[in-house]
């Protein structure tokens, strides 16, 4: 089986990190994202993949290789200018063949059972299966209405507003790529400019709810939140996840907090909320709360940290 990994967005609001990094290489749990994706698609079965990249495309392809670490042939679409979740896949659309391929966003943290979602599309017989969440913020994400059955009746009030099982859309799908003809060469939205005109002639589209962890990176503050989640599910010996190659003095405070690669966290310090990047220095007596500290940043003895993000060029609240 094929996938398709979206990763070519900008990261607007996740600035000033994805100033550093775009958004699927940035570290979760001490992994580029892009890694726990690609991980789970070969749990999946998935051989093939294609990454398309936009912003700071050399982070993302640095991050994965050619995908045999993971055991996967991955390749990878740069786009000079963005084509969006349906126009990406739209110009990839002779390699992703003629059987049912698995699309997945690249800028959320998922753990769902993709076997089970493939499955459930081959069986009903629809032209693309989205994995759906329940909703509790529907004027955050719009909401995604299906009948009792799974069928969906409207996305995000297209082709128009409808009532039934309301939820949200995780950036998770398999599709028949053939559908992507549908769409012109050039930007489009799979959501708006695909999935909506189907609904709209009367196409079967299937909604699936599916069980297991999913956090969205839309913003700095998600991104700390999620993994501080994460963490309370990780296999870290305490309420904390600190490389093997990080130091931390006997008498450093951790709480909740992961630690990255060549980080060093100093005498009487503490760190409590928080996630540091590789190569961060916490001086002795310094405290942080609740930040997020880029790599190569360093906190000076004795200096305090509290709801920032930090990186060696900008801080900024979070």
């Amino acid at each position: 089986m094929k996938a398709m990994v979206l990763a070519a967005g900008l990261g607007a609001r996740m600035q000033p990190l994805t100033s550093l990094l775009a958004k699927p290489a940035l570290p979760v749990l001490n992994r580029p994202l892009i890694h726990w994706t690609l991980q789970r698609l070969r749990r999946a079965g998935v051989r093939d993949v294609i990454v398309n990249t936009h912003h700071l495309s050399r982070t993302i392809r640095d991050a994965v290789g050619d995908g045999s670490a993971f055991g996967l042939r991955v390749r990878f679409s740069h786009e000079a200018e963005v084509l969006g979740t349906g126009g990406g896949p739209r110009r990839v659309r002779r390699w992703l063949g003629g059987e049912p391929v698995l699309l997945v966003n690249g800028d959320a943290w998922f753990d769902f059972d993709l076997r089970e979602l493939v499955r459930r599309h081959l069986a009903s017989g629809a032209l693309a299966t989205l994995a759906l969440r329940p909703n509790p913020d529907p004027a955050s994400y719009g909401p995604i209405v299906t009948g009792r059955d799974g069928v969906i009746r409207s996305l995000a009030g297209r082709p128009r507003p409808a009532r039934g099982v309301v939820s949200l859309f995780t950036g998770v799908h398999v599709l028949d790529p053939a559908i992507l003809e549908r769409l012109p060469a050039g930007r489009s939205d799979s959501v708006r400019d695909l999935y909506a005109p189907l609904v709209a002639d009367g196409q079967r589209l299937l909604g699936v709810r599916v069980r297991g962890a999913w956090y969205d990176f839309g913003s700095a503050s998600l991104y700390l939140a999620s993994q501080l989640a994460l963490l309370r599910g990780s296999r870290a010996r305490g309420p904390w996840l600190v490389h093997p190659e990080a130091r931390v003095a006997a008498n450093a405070v951790l709480e909740r907090a992961i630690v990255g690669r060549g980080s060093v966290i100093g005498k009487a310090s503490a760190v409590r909320r928080s996630v540091l990047w590789d190569g961060v220095v916490v001086e002795a007596g310094a405290r942080v709360e609740g930040s997020i500290l880029a790599s190569g940043v360093r906190i000076a003895a004795g200096e305090r940290v509290v709801g920032e993000v930090v990186t060696k060029a900008q801080r900024v609240k979070l």
